[in-house]
């Protein structure tokens, strides 16, 4: 990806105009925002139809044109599209609107190891940029800093963010950390590595996968080392157990904020100030929850997360199955915001369990067995079969590692009737070559979700 003088200039020039009002847009009327977003889907649509193989062929097929599809709901009449198909012919979904080189083609290993590639244009770099204020505007108040605030980003040297940041600040006269002062620093070096890093720098908010998080926090609190904590901890990409988030608010007096984003849609949601669950991005990244016969499920009702990207120019992603399990909060947050909540994150849908009889249960049912367990840092959970579980534990440092496993072979036991439920004690668990840990892994065929889910929302 190239760009001349003229163009970073103009792109830059957005980019400053449009930043601090984003900010503000989760504030404007419920009404504003699904004006905004009627605009977008009609525009992402045309250009789809335009310019993309898949929707040009599909929507031919289909008997529709971009007229057929105005609004979010509308996007329903499209095929659900699966993660696979994007796997297996990425260029089937990028737009022919520019040569291909002129894209950035951003990789990833996926959540199973399976490679994935999506493509970004330039439009979506800037409008990313400008988009991040939402989430940001939460950041600098809960960090007491408009500007100039310290962050740490703890990621692979490859990820997705890094890559996208470098393209950035290739297209742009704004340096990447004109408005925060950024600290990149390795995943895969030991947490005692990063904490005499992190004294170094000071940052105001630390953000990294949650596991990472966990592995972190778990080496200050056992180690005693002096560490310099941030005010705010912001974790994405796998999950940050019940646990330690109380234990960052509680003992280390942090906030703690979740962020939701994919390679193929980066700002699904956010978390505010009332830790509620994620604000939905909907005039961006429309949501919708459907049940395993892809009907939409009522408000609190848990389904499958479907998103569209009406953002992006490069890879185009209409009605996209996340293979994320949430549901959708029924009333408006009380911080104010019209933007609409989601829960946490759930599971996935590849990581759902198999009972005794054969029916599919919420991964959370087993989750919720060690979510409880204060002598837990981490855990990940392993179905081999029905009735055979492997517990991957790290334990805290004053746990009764008897006792612990006592419990959970007796927890095990009553929600999923009588097995073998091995308990290893581990000081760190298995990462995928993205670098995530998966917390629920289930070794029944891959995609084999034809039983019955059952189990609904977690307690």
């Amino acid at each position: 990806m190239s760009a001349s003088l003229l163009a970073k200039l103009l792109w830059s020039a957005q980019l400053a105009l449009q930043g601090p009002w984003q900010g503000r847009l989760p504030f404007r009327s419920s009404a504003a925002i699904e004006r905004a977003q009627k605009r977008r889907v009609r525009d992402a649509v045309s250009h789809a139809y335009r310019y993309v193989p898949y929707y040009r062929e599909t929507m031919r097929r289909l008997g529709l044109g971009p007229d057929d599809l105005q609004t979010a709901a509308d996007l329903g009449r499209l095929p659900v599209l699966d993660r696979a198909e994007l796997q297996r012919d990425p260029e089937y979904f990028l737009s022919t609107a520019r040569p291909r080189a002129e894209y950035l083609k951003l990789r990833t290993s996926g959540t199973s190891g399976r490679p994935m590639a999506v493509f970004r244009d330039v439009h979506m770099l800037f409008k990313e940029a400008a988009h991040g204020e939402r989430r940001r505007a939460v950041i600098m108040k809960l960090a007491g800093k408009r500007i100039r605030y310290r962050a740490v980003r703890i990621e692979t040297p490859t990820s997705v963010s890094i890559s996208a940041a470098r393209a950035f600040e290739r297209q742009s006269f704004i340096p990447f950390g004109v408005r925060i002062v950024w600290r990149h620093l390795s995943l895969y070096d030991q947490p005692a590595r990063n904490v005499e890093l992190i004294n170094e720098f000071k940052p105001d908010e630390i953000g990294s996968y949650g596991s990472y998080i966990e592995a972190l926090f778990r080496y200050v609190e056992e180690s005693g080392v002096d560490f310099h904590v941030p005010r705010v901890v912001t974790y994405g990409a796998d999950a940050l157990s019940v646990s330690t988030r109380r234990r960052l608010t509680e003992r280390f007096g942090i906030e703690v904020l979740s962020i939701y984003g994919a390679i193929e849609a980066p700002s699904i949601g956010f978390e505010c100030e009332e830790h509620l669950g994620h604000h939905l991005n909907v005039d961006l990244y429309p949501v919708r929850i459907l049940d395993a016969n892809e009907a939409e499920v009522a408000d609190g009702e848990s389904g499958e997360v479907i998103v569209s990207n009406l953002v992006s120019r490069g890879t185009v992603l209409l009605n996209y199955r996340l293979g994320d399990i949430a549901s959708k909060h029924p009333e408006q947050c009380p911080c104010g915001r019209s933007l609409p909540l989601l829960s946490f994150v759930e599971g996935r849908i590849d990581d759902w369990l198999q009972g005794p009889s054969g029916e599919l249960i919420h991964p959370q049912a087993a989750v919720k067995l060690v979510a409880s367990e204060e002598e837990i840092w981490q855990a990940q959970i392993i179905q081999h079969s029905p009735n055979r579980f492997e517990l991957l534990v790290v334990p805290a440092a004053h746990c009764d590692r008897h006792g612990l496993r006592v419990r959970l072979v007796r927890s095990f036991a009553d929600r999923f009737g009588e097995g073998t439920t091995d308990v290893s004690f581990v000081e760190s668990l298995p990462r995928t070559e993205g670098g995530k840990v998966r917390t629920v892994r289930s070794m029944r065929p891959s995609g084999d979700i034809s039983g019955q889910p059952v189990g609904g929302s977690p307690p």
